[in-house]
């Protein structure tokens, strides 16, 4: 896993990606679900590493104010477009339009990381690691409910929340 902000974006597209792809799945398509949910423990166990790490490791920060208030802004802008293609499951064109959106979001977070990244120390609380502690454990999927479409889709939100907190408290 890359401690960095762009280390946790990265991380935090390749789960929205994952969760675009477990919606757009078809009810009846057990074995790609299946698939989908393995992909979810992969990025489960890589959100471990990274929540056990938040008190000790050294994460790579914008060093420029304006940079971290870009960064932060268009993380809640993705924030707010993934809210919205959640909302429309049942409107394609929506949905797709909102994908690109979110896409064109990422692009322009990439865009914010130069070679002005210093390592730095960011502080985050005991109730802040807890809080995305709780969301790990929220996002464990049992045996029986793999198959679930919606069971997979709520794991994979869980870690793009936990995700999105980390990278919102990186770009502060």
């Amino acid at each position: 896993m890359n401690f960095s902000i762009q280390g946790v974006v990265s991380f935090l597209q390749d789960n929205d990606n994952l969760i675009k792809q477990l919606m757009e799945t078809a009810e009846g398509a057990t074995q790609e679900l299946t698939e989908l949910a393995g992909r979810v423990d992969r990025a489960r166990g890589e959100a471990k590493v990274l929540v056990d790490q938040l008190g000790s490791v050294e994460f790579s920060v914008g060093k420029q104010d304006e940079t971290k208030v870009r960064q932060k802004a268009l993380l809640e802008a993705v924030a707010a477009l993934r809210k919205k293609f959640e909302t429309y499951k049942n409107d394609p064109l929506r949905r797709g339009i909102y994908a690109a959106e979110i896409s064109n979001l990422y692009v322009q977070l990439a865009n914010t990381f130069n070679n002005e990244t210093i390592a730095q120390i960011v502080p985050f609380s005991r109730n802040e690691i807890s809080t995305y502690k709780d969301l790990m454990k929220q996002a464990i999927l049992d045996a029986a409910s793999r198959k679930k479409r919606a069971a997979a889709i709520k794991a994979a939100a869980q870690i793009s929340k936990l995700a999105i907190g980390i990278a919102g408290k990186l770009a502060v």
